[in-house]
Order: C-alpha cells, then sequence, then structure tokens
C-alpha cells in the first residue's frame, strides 16, 4: 500500500517509455534513411571515381599510342622530304614507308610546290591539282620555321579519301620551297584505338586543338569534318593537359565520363568517354535493394520497438565484427612471414613494413620506415620511380630487382606490387620474395644445360635423338662424320646398315628404329656402307627417355662409336699372329720390367728352350758370358735413347753351344698409364758369321804371318791420328826392312825363309803393346804404328829393342840363321799431319839408315 501512490507514475513511465521508444524508434529511422542517403551518394561519388580514374588510365595509354602513331608518320615525313630536298628519287623510299605501315594506313605522300600545285604524288595522277588553298598548305606559307602541322580531315582532291593531312614545309637554302604531305587515314588511327578492347558505347576521340575530330571509334564517318561543342573543359584557354568532365553526348544523347589529355609533343587531345549507364545501372539496383531494406527495417522499428535494441545490437555486432576484420588483417600483415611493404608513390618513402621486412633487410622496423625505396632497391632512383609509376598505373604487378640489406650484401628478389587506398591517399603495397637462391640455382642449371649441349656436341661418339617415329630430332658432327653423311644425307638415309654378318639389314631391324620402340641396345655391332663407297664397321647402344613429351617428342638416345680401325686391328692382330707363330726369326716379348711374356716357335729352335722354362724369366738367361758389361750398358743406352738397337750378340744355347745371332730389339709403347714391351727379334748367323769373318780376315791380314795388311795399316794410322787430335798426344811410324833376307832365300829355300818371315812376326808383336799395329807390306818390308804416345822418346825405345831382337839367330829346322833390320821412323804431329805423309818420311828415314850401314834406326 505505501507503494500505490506510485503506480500512475509508473504507468506515466510507461507510457513516456513507449512514446520514447517510438519517438526514437522515429528518430532512428529517419537517421538511417538519412545515413543511407549519403551512402548511396558516396557510392555514386566512388564509383564516378572509379569511372574517371579508368577513363584517365585509358585517355593516357590512348595518348601515348597515339602519339607513337604521329611521331612515326612524322619520321617517315621529314625522310622522305629530305630525300626530296637532296633530289633523290622518292619512289623506293615511299614504298618502305608503306611497306612499314598497315596497309591503308597512309593514303598518300605528296609534294606541293611553292605555288601550291600538286608536283608529285604516290598515288600518280597524270593532271597537276591546286592545292593552294589548302590550310595545310597555308599553314606554312611565310614562315621557314620546320614545324609538323596536322589538319582537318579533308577529303583529298587527289585522293578522293579522308585523311588527316600531317606536313612539313620544303626549306630550301632558308626559303619556302612546297609542302611535303603524309596523308594519315583516320581509320588507321580509329583501328588502333580499337585494340583498347572498347565495347559498348564507349569512345575514344582525337581531336584537334581547335576541337575539330581527327578521329573517332565507333562512328568515324559521322565525325568526319564535325566539331565538338566549344564549351568543352579541354577546349578553354585555361584548361588543364588533362581531366575529367561528364556530360550528355551530343550526337547520341548519352551520359558518359571523359577523360581528356593534351599530346605532349604535337597539337592533338584524346579524349575517351566512358559510358556510365552500365555502372549507374548497377549502382541504382543496389541503392533501390537498400532502400527496399530500409523501408522494411523501418516498418518493423514501428511496429516492434522492441526490434530498435535488436538493431542497436546487429549495429554493435557488426562494428565488432569490423574491428575483428580489421585486427585480422592487420594480423595478416604483421605476423605474416612473407616480406611486406607499403610504400608512398609519389615519394618513394617507405610507409609501413612488417617485422618479417625488418629481419629481412637487417634494420629496426622504425629505421625502415625511415627509408625509401631507393635505399633498398639498387636500381637508379629514376628507374626505381619509372617502375613505381608502372606498379601505380596497374600496367605491371609483378617485378624482379636486387635489393640490398643493412649489411650491404645484395639479394635477387621478386616484388608484386599494386595500389591500395588506405585513408585516402593511394599506396603501393608491396610483397617480396628472395629468389637469390632460385636464381643462383637457375643460373647452375643453365651451366650444366650449356655444359651437357657441349659435350653432345664435342663428344667423340656419334649421337642421335630419335622420335617416336624413327626419325631424328636432334645430332651431333660426330654423327655425320661416321656416318660420311652431310644434315641432307643423315635425313635422307643416304647410307646402308649391315648386320654383322655383312648382310644389309631390313628397316624393321634399323637401331633407330629399334630404339624408338624402347628397345635396350647394348653394344651391338653393326657394318655402315657411306655413301662415297667405304665400308666402317660401329657399335651402338640406346636408352629410351622419359617424358617424351617435354622433349620434342623426342623418344631415345642411340649413341654408336666408329670401330673400324679396332676391326682393322684384330684382323691385324690375327695376321700378326700368323707372323709371329710362322716366322723363322725368333722373337721374344718382355714386359717393362724385362720379364720373358711370350716367344715364338722359332725361338725354341734357335735356343733349345721351349716356352714354358723362359716366360716370366729374364732373358740374362741366355747370355754367353762373352760380352763386358760395358757392352750390355751401351746397348740399354741406345735402345732408351733411340728406342731401338740393332747389332750383333753371342748367346748361349740350352745345350751350352754358343752362337751368334743378329738381334733386333724396339721399344714399344703400349699406351698412356700402361708402360711399354720390348720385342726382340733375332736369327742365328753363327756360320754366315764365320764365312764373313774368314772373308774379312784375308783381305785384311797376311796370310803367312797373319800380321795386318796396308789397308787395315792404312786405317788404323788414319784413327789413331784423329784420336791424337783430339787428344793432343803423338803417333809413330816405323818402317822396318829386313837385312840379308834374300840370301836366306836363295841358301836356305823359300819355306825356309817363309818361317823366317813367321819368327820376325812373332818377335815384332812381342815388342809392342796391345793397341798398337804391325803389318807386312812386302816381302820382307813391316811398318809399325804406335797411337796414343805421351812421350816423343818412346819410338827409339821401341826401335832399339826391335834391333835388338831381330839380331838374335833365328833356329829354324837344323839351321840358325841370322838377320838384322833398318828402320826409318816418323812423328806425328812432327813430322806430318796425315798417314801418307807420315809413312812416306818414315820410308826416307829408313833408306838413311840403310845408307848408314844398315842395323840402325833413323829418324825422319
Amino acid at each position: 500500500m505505501l507503494h500505490r501512490p506510485n503506480a500512475p507514475l509508473h504507468t506515466s513511465r510507461l507510457h513516456l517509455l513507449a512514446a520514447l521508444t517510438m519517438a526514437l524508434a522515429l528518430l532512428a529511422v529517419g537517421i538511417y534513411a538519412w545515413r543511407l542517403e549519403l551512402s548511396t551518394d558516396r557510392l555514386r561519388n566512388k564509383s564516378f571515381a572509379q569511372l574517371e580514374l579508368r577513363a584517365e588510365e585509358l585517355s593516357s595509354a590512348v595518348a601515348g599510342q597515339t602519339e607513337a602513331v604521329i611521331r612515326m608518320a612524322d619520321f617517315a615525313l621529314r625522310r622522305v622530304r629530305d630525300e626530296y630536298v637532296s633530289g633523290k628519287p622518292l619512289e623506293g623510299n615511299v614504298k618502305t614507308i608503306h611497306d612499314h605501315f598497315p596497309p591503308a594506313s597512309i593514303v598518300q605522300i605528296a609534294v606541293i610546290d611553292a605555288d601550291g600545285y600538286l608536283t608529285w604524288s604516290s598515288i600518280s595522277r597524270a593532271a597537276p591539282i591546286y592545292l593552294g588553298d589548302r590550310e595545310h598548305f597555308k599553314a606554312h606559307l611565310g614562315t621557314t620555321s620546320d614545324t609538323l602541322y596536322i589538319s582537318h580531315p579533308v577529303l583529298g582532291r587527289a585522293s578522293g579519301l579522308w585523311s588527316i593531312q600531317l606536313t612539313r614545309p620544303i626549306l630550301k637554302k632558308g626559303k619556302f620551297a612546297g609542302v611535303m604531305v603524309l596523308s594519315l587515314a583516320p581509320q588507321y588511327l580509329a583501328s588502333t584505338h580499337r585494340q583498347m578492347a572498347l565495347s559498348g558505347s564507349n569512345i575514344i576521340s582525337v581531336f584537334r586543338t581547335d576541337g575539330a575530330y581527327l578521329t573517332r571509334t565507333p562512328k568515324l564517318e559521322e565525325a568526319m569534318g564535325k566539331s565538338v561543342p566549344p564549351e568543352r573543359p579541354f577546349l578553354q584557354a585555361d584548361a588543364a593537359p588533362r581531366g575529367t568532365f561528364r556530360v550528355t553526348a551530343a550526337f547520341d544523347r548519352i551520359n558518359r565520363t571523359y577523360a581528356w589529355q593534351h599530346g605532349h609533343s604535337y597539337p592533338v587531345i584524346i579524349n575517351v568517354g566512358l559510358d556510365e549507364a552500365p555502372l549507374l545501372d548497377t549502382i541504382e539496383q543496389e541503392i533501390d535493394s537498400s532502400r527496399f531494406r530500409a523501408a522494411l527495417g523501418s516498418g518493423l522499428i514501428l511496429i516492434l520497438a522492441g526490434f530498435v535494441s535488436i538493431l542497436l545490437l546487429r549495429a554493435a555486432r557488426q562494428q565488432q565484427c569490423l574491428s575483428a576484420s580489421e585486427i585480422r588483417h592487420r594480423s595478416f600483415f604483421e605476423k605474416n612471414a612473407s616480406v611486406k611493404l607499403v610504400i608512398d608513390p609519389e615519394s618513394g618513402r617507405i610507409v609501413d613494413a612488417n617485422p618479417a621486412a625488418a629481419d629481412y633487410y637487417g634494420y629496426s622496423r622504425q629505421a625502415l620506415l625511415s627509408k625509401h625505396i631507393t635505399d633498398l632497391n639498387c636500381l637508379s632512383a629514376d628507374a626505381v620511380k619509372a617502375e613505381m609509376r608502372k606498379a601505380f598505373l596497374e600496367q605491371r604487378n609483378f617485378f624482379n630487382f636486387r635489393h640490398r640489406l643493412a649489411s650491404g650484401a645484395e639479394r635477387d628478389v621478386e616484388v608484386y606490387s599494386g595500389p591500395v587506398e588506405v585513408e585516402g591517399q593511394t599506396l603501393l603495397f608491396s610483397i617480396v620474395h628472395d629468389v637469390t637462391a632460385r636464381h643462383e640455382l637457375e643460373q647452375r642449371l643453365a651451366a650444366s644445360e650449356e655444359l651437357h649441349r657441349s659435350l653432345f656436341l664435342t663428344i667423340a661418339e656419334g649421337v642421335i635423338v630419335i622420335r617416336s617415329d624413327g626419325s631424328f630430332s636432334a645430332w651431333n658432327d660426330a654423327a655425320l662424320a661416321i656416318l660420311g653423311v652431310d644434315v641432307e644425307g643423315l635425313q635422307a638415309g643416304r647410307y646402308v646398315i649391315l648386320g654383322a654378318d655383312g648382310k644389309r639389314l631390313e628397316p624393321d631391324a634399323f637401331p633407330s628404329r629399334r630404339a624408338a620402340r624402347g628397345e635396350y641396345l647394348n653394344h651391338v655391332a653393326l657394318g655402315i656402307l657411306r655413301p662415297c663407297g667405304e665400308r666402317a664397321w660401329i657399335i651402338v647402344s640406346s636408352r629410351p627417355l622419359l617424358h617424351a613429351d617435354q622433349t620434342d617428342n623426342a623418344a631415345a638416345v642411340l649413341s654408336f662409336s666408329d670401330i673400324t680401325q679396332l676391326v682393322e686391328a684384330e684382323e691385324s692382330l690375327r695376321v700378326a699372329q700368323s707372323v709371329f707363330d710362322v716366322a723363322s726369326e725368333g722373337i721374344l716379348v718382355t714386359d717393362m720390367d724385362n720379364r720373358i711374356i711370350a716367344v715364338n716357335p722359332a725361338f725354341s729352335v734357335l735356343t733349345g728352350y721351349p716356352p714354358g722354362e723362359v716366360l716370366g724369366r729374364n732373358p740374362s738367361m741366355l747370355s754367353s758370358g762373352i760380352h763386358e758389361s760395358d757392352f750390355f750398358t751401351t746397348m740399354w743406352q741406345h735402345l732408351l735413347q733411340e728406342g731401338h738397337w740393332e747389332g750383333e750378340i753371342s748367346n748361349c744355347r740350352k745345350d751350352g753351344r754358343i752362337y751368334v745371332a743378329w738381334l733386333r730389339i724396339s721399344i714399344v709403347a703400349e699406351g698412356p698409364g700402361r708402360g711399354r714391351r720390348y720385342v726382340a727379334l733375332f736369327s742365328d748367323i753363327t756360320d754366315r758369321k764365320r764365312a764373313a769373318d774368314a772373308v774379312w780376315r784375308q783381305a785384311n791380314f797376311d796370310e803367312l804371318t797373319g800380321l795386318a795388311k796396308r789397308k787395315l795399316l792404312e786405317d788404323r794410322l788414319n784413327r789413331a791420328i784423329a784420336q791424337a787430335h783430339r787428344k793432343q798426344t803423338a803417333v809413330a811410324v816405323l818402317f822396318i826392312d829386313l837385312d840379308r833376307f834374300k840370301p836366306v832365300n836363295d841358301e836356305y829355300g823359300h819355306a825356309t825363309g817363309d818361317e823366317l818371315l813367321r819368327q820376325v812376326a812373332r818377335r815384332l808383336k812381342g815388342c809392342l803393346r796391345e793397341e798398337d799395329t804391325v803389318a807386312r807390306i812386302g816381302g820382307d818390308e813391316f811398318i809399325a804404328v804406335l797411337p796414343d804416345l805421351h812421350r816423343n822418346d818412346v819410338p827409339a825405345t821401341v826401335a832399339e829393342k826391335i834391333l835388338t831382337l831381330l839380331t838374335e839367330s833365328f833356329s829354324i829346322g837344323e839351321h840358325s840363321i841370322e838377320i838384322s833390320c833398318s828402320i826409318g821412323v816418323s812423328l806425328f804431329p812432327r813430322h806430318a799431319d796425315n798417314g801418307d805423309a807420315l809413312m812416306a818420311r818414315a820410308d826416307a828415314a829408313l833408306y838413311a839408315a840403310k845408307q848408314a850401314g844398315r842395323r840402325t834406326w833413323r829418324m825422319a
């Protein structure tokens, strides 16, 4: 009861709360409707801004393309004019220009003289046409400035076609001499614009600076000879070089958003108009849908006031979702492992960077945000700015750069960059990937590919890559050389493949066909009959290739080597083995350690040793012991220096008999790293040696006394003189004549005389050294040669000794016979410097001794 008086108050409060709720609901509906209209206006404005941006980008692209076309045409115009001024014929140059431009793009190239008459045209009109009233002629009168003039589109009197006249004055010695005209078809410009992928009711127009149409896409023909209204913003005196506007076109009543751009180098204006209808239709549909939803929501709010709280909660949830979305996207930026940068495209300043970027570049985040992109990019500042411009205009969004780290190291990076809107400012969002390792791998792969290509081209083996149909897709020079064909001959199969038996193979058995079928060939021997008629032998192997669809349909690789020399060598080896077995000469082969590794049958016949008793042993087992060690030392020195040795040697047979052999030893190299072998061939020359020795002894020694004859004496004397020259020693010649020898013959007979001569010879040899020579040169005349004398008194001593020995009695049979001798002595080099003179001086000294009473000696 204490609370009753407060009941109406509670009711009022409830009403008031209800009214307030309704009022708040109505207020909320009104505010919502107002905000909805603002939102739709912003949507329209943003859409129009995007349309304007697209129009600006397109106008910039069209401007660049249009100026490029005009620049190319102007270059051609100036080139023809210069040829004309220099007096050269124009036809060839004009034809070149027509060839470099698309067909029908140039209507004509013409020359107008100073009086205004058409004097030359690429259309080849016969009669001159007066063109002095044309604007493109008048524009150059009274001026010597070499400028390009672009006329209104005109209907050519010579060509009969619409064209835009690009003209430059013809100046000769600084004076006006006419006009050079290049008539450009408007359709050509229009065709370049159609390549910009316009669709629907979008248009591209090019105007003169006075607003006259030069070209329009589409409906070019309707625009010829017309101009746009003078109130267009780009025709105003204070018009900016580029801008946008919206207007309803006069010719088709379509609302468009236009973007214009003045030419940088030429007096033209490019205007791109984008139809607003497709954009507005979409926007209006979205706006209508929004209004319908707003009306429905408002009705529900008015019916159910409580729905306001739901809407508020819904708005709160939406805000919460938006905040969560922002946090999520920020997390994507901050915690992503990829390097991410946000850059101001105007200044190049790094606006934002994630921790991965700071870690990668080696800077703190604060230090990185104080940098410009030029501090990281190794390109010049101008080049970096140009690349950012491409990314900003979305001409490109993928780049390859070298970036510099804080440590000074440079890394290869791939950058994905594009424009983003952040708080009303357009920035560049870039994702950076380090591709240094990939580039290094690509370089190594390229180097590996080059290495394998070089191996393919330079390997001595022939290599051919086979397609699945059996044709050849690649080959090296060695393949052509082995087959004896050129490229055409290889493709045409101008060689014959033979089997191991020498018979021609069937096509299905060709190694290329077998390889293409996936067969493995392992060292298959085949013959080749070359086009020149030569026959060669090859050994072939093949292996199938995987992933044939990725290698020009290559199915297998075929390799082959020329083994012709090997086959011939094997044949030669068989022949050599036959010769080895049947040779009459003994053959002995040793290894580099001088161990016997092979002998032939003749060896066993000549030495008496079977192969089993000599293999593995040293050839010294055959030594006879006759030769001194110096003989073998000299033999080995000559063999190692010259690679061969040949000479006479005495060896011992198994039965102990000595035989004389003529021995030839040669060193045979076995190839790099395989050492060498020694091959010895010998024949038994014992009988021949004995016969030769007998003939030689008969020719050089006296049969009666065994002493040397004159010829051998003279040879030894000459050698002694040569030796004395070298060693600075002396040579003595003793001319000995027996006294009272003739009476012995007369008294006792010739047999006794012969025996006396033999005993005299023995006594003379006993008086001399082993290296001295004594010869019988007549019946009772002897000469002794004493070489290598170091003292000049030696001949006198020898002469006295001979006189003493020969005056002693000789016992012959029952007789005791006494004789004496006279001796003449001469010395080299004291008395003569050659053998003949030396013997002559000794002969003269002998004569002096006989004159002195015999039994004495005299020096020359």
